[in-house]
């Protein structure tokens, strides 16, 4: 499923992707208990996050906050 930044705030699951204004895409993949965060159509993670755990990202000129949550999903939304 693929969502747009009109959807904000949305979870994600694993294999959804997010695409920004720009088109810059944002998905994650598991990664045991962490979420492999990626940007763009990069092959390597971003970075990664863990269950319960926040960080704020720049994508599409967007300031997004993202929360791993432990289920099969990641929030992200607009700050």
């Amino acid at each position: 499923m693929s969502y747009s930044q009109s959807d904000l705030p949305v979870r994600l699951h694993d294999g959804e992707i997010l695409v920004m204004e720009d088109g810059t895409e944002l998905r994650w993949e598991s990664n045991g208990e962490a979420k492999a965060v990626f940007l763009g159509d990069s092959f390597e993670p971003a970075l990664e996050l863990f269950p319960g755990q926040d960080t704020v990202v720049e994508a599409g000129g967007v300031r997004l906050k993202l929360t791993a949550f432990f289920e099969d999903a990641l929030e992200v939304r607009e700050v």
